[in-house]
């Protein structure tokens, strides 16, 4: 990594919800295994809403893991990436904790605070996001260290 740009590397999940928790594990397998960057920043978050705007204003790039329920014919711990477009378009909320990533990012640009250019998401297949225990399933775990090693080298190509 040649750069001097902030990047932010946020894994976003509940680790007391099961495989909603895969985001973060991502994170903590990063943590482990790479040596790290001083431009590079590694953040777990279990709130969403407003409080996203706060993580990712002034960073330049910004890679999320998190977690997505999906009905396709995808396994659990399929490995989606998505940029912020691929989400749909920006939603009206009806309250701030409901902001999904694509209005948090349209808002801070609107409230004239500085947003990352290039925004990459890995989303994992999971089936359930609604169950409390702790861990993940073996289908998802299995998936953690290679995500890690991606994002990973996402960051090294920068």
């Amino acid at each position: 990594m040649t750069t001097s740009r902030r990047i932010l590397v946020l894994g976003l999940g509940n680790p007391i919800l099961g495989d909603d928790g895969v985001g973060i594990s991502v994170v903590r397998e990063i943590r482990k295994t790479w040596k790290g960057h001083p431009c590079v920043e590694c953040v777990e978050a279990s709130l969403g809403g407003i409080v996203l705007l706060d993580l990712i204003a002034g960073f330049d790039r910004v890679v999320v893991i998190d977690a997505k329920v999906t009905g396709d014919a995808n396994p659990p711990g399929f490995v989606y990436e998505l940029a912020p477009e691929d989400l749909g378009d920006a939603v009206r909320p009806y309250a701030s904790h409901v902001l999904d990533l694509q209005t948090t990012i349209e808002l801070g640009k609107r409230l004239g605070q500085k947003m990352p250019s290039f925004v990459k998401i890995f989303a994992v297949k999971i089936v359930d996001n609604g169950i409390f225990r702790e861990g993940l399933t073996p289908a998802v775990n299995g998936v953690v260290p290679g995500l890690a090693r991606r994002v990973i080298a996402e960051m090294e190509e920068v």
